[in-house]
This record gives C-alpha cells, structure tokens and sequence, in this order.
C-alpha cells in the first residue's frame, strides 16, 4: 500500500507543480516582471526544505533514518500543499491573477504565508511517534481543515481578501501572511506527538490548538483597526503591517513553547 501510495504521489506532486511552475512561468515578461514572480517561485521550495527538515529532526527515528519513508512523507507533503492551493481560491486569493498578473505584492505576501501554514500544519502530523501514513492523514486533515475554517472566518468578520486583491494593501497582506503562518504553527504542533487512538489525537488536538481562536479573534479585532479606509487608504506597512506580523509568530512560537508542551 506504501509503495502504491509513494508512486501516486509522485506522479501527483508532478503535475500540480509542474502546472504551478508553467503557469508562473508562462506569464510575459511584460505583463509581470520576474520580481513579481519570485516569490510564488521560491516559496514552495522553501516549504519543502521546511518540511524536510522537521521529519529529519523530529519525526519517528523509523522515517527519519529510512530514505523510503523520508521521502514518501515528504512526497505527500508536496502532495497535500498543492491541493491546498487549490482552495486558497475559496478565501479570496487566485496565485495567478492576483499575484503574477496584477502584480499584487500584497497578495503574494499572503500567498506565501499561506503555503507556510498549510506546511506547518501537515508537518506537525508526522512529529514524534505513530502508526503509519493513515495517522499522518488524519492529524494533517484535523490541523489543515480548521486553519481553513479560521481563515474563512477571519475573512468573514474582515473582508480581508478585498484590501489584499482589490486594493492591494501590503501591509494587509503581511497581516493575513503572519496570521496564517502563526495558526498553522499552532494548529500543526497542536497534532504533533506519540499516537495513541483516533478519539485521543482528537481530543489533544482540541487541548492543545484552542489557542488558534484565541488568535483568530485578535486578528479579526486588530482588522478593524489595521484595515485601509477611505479617510486613511495608505497606512504605514511597519506599523500596520509587518509588526502585527511578527506579533502573531511571536506569539505561537511563545505558546509552543511555554503553555503547548507536548513532546
């Protein structure tokens, strides 16, 4: 079963990746310089060198001094965050149109952000001790489905999409990036650890991600003053934008690590 699953996705990996890249790629210079397309190029190889090296530092000592199961996590981590990106278009955001065509800075820093997050959170099923892949699935789809639902949510309450693709605030962008980034630390770690059953990853997984909606409610409290208006449609991108961003990592980082001990 591991060896039909690890060909499957290769030959998944391949084609969603190989249609990102050639859609990226295929875009004129003239319609979008290559500047604009940087980041949608190097940041899936950064997610991929991310998830590497967590399943070579903190995944079961089986994955990690096995080649085979290194790479077949791997392979369907690829897998996973190129269906992902599928969804982004559900939450507001099209790569291709928004990033790359319109040349929208601010919407390739929540891209970016995004693919981080959606990483995080299918790393954090293959951390510590477990079963087998079919764990890994279930803890990945546990921590990816309510990164979605809390950022449906935020989009919801804020509008958020609209000041990144209609009126391209950067500093939105960095916002939603850090948001993404932080919730999907937490919600990833929030599934890590030895396995136990089914109805135990789930209740640890509600024990330990609850934080999320604590972030989740302060995103959409600081939208409301962070947020471009008529009266004020350029703000600052340090204040307003890079601050709060590094305000969200900070603060699942400073949760993993004094009040989410798991491991």
């Amino acid at each position: 079963m591991e060896a039909t699953l690890f060909l499957i996705s290769i030959l998944a990996s391949w084609k969603i990746w190989s249609k990102w890249y050639l859609s990226i790629l295929s875009v004129t210079k003239l319609a979008s310089p290559f500047k604009h397309r940087f980041a949608m190029l190097i940041t899936p190889v950064i997610c991929v060198g991310l998830l590497l090296g967590i399943l070579r530092v903190l995944a079961s000592q089986d994955v990690r001094n096995n080649v085979f199961y290194l790479f077949f996590y791997l392979l369907m981590g690829t897998t996973w965050l190129g269906i992902a990106v599928q969804a982004f278009l559900f939450c507001g955001l099209s790569v291709r149109d928004d990033a790359i065509e319109r040349q929208n800075t601010a919407a390739s820093y929540s891209i970016s952000g995004a693919l981080i997050g959606v990483t995080l959170c299918f790393a954090g099923g293959n951390i510590e001790d477990g079963p087998g892949w079919w764990a890994v699935v279930y803890s990945a789809m546990l921590s990816t489905n309510a990164w979605f639902l809390l950022w449906l949510v935020l989009e919801f309450f804020t509008q958020i999409s609209e000041a990144i693709a209609i009126d391209r605030d950067s500093a939105s962008g960095l916002r939603l990036a850090g948001f993404l980034i932080a919730s999907g630390a937490i919600l990833g770690w929030a599934v890590a650890g030895k396995w136990e059953s089914l109805d135990a990853t789930t209740v640890d997984f509600i024990r330990h991600g609850w934080f999320a909606i604590i972030l989740a409610i302060a995103a959409i409290m600081g939208e409301k003053v962070c947020q471009p208006t008529a009266k004020r449609p350029f703000l600052p991108i340090t204040t307003h934008g890079l601050i709060p961003l590094l305000s969200y990592i900070a603060g699942s980082i400073i949760y993993i690590l004094v009040w989410g001990g798991k491991i």
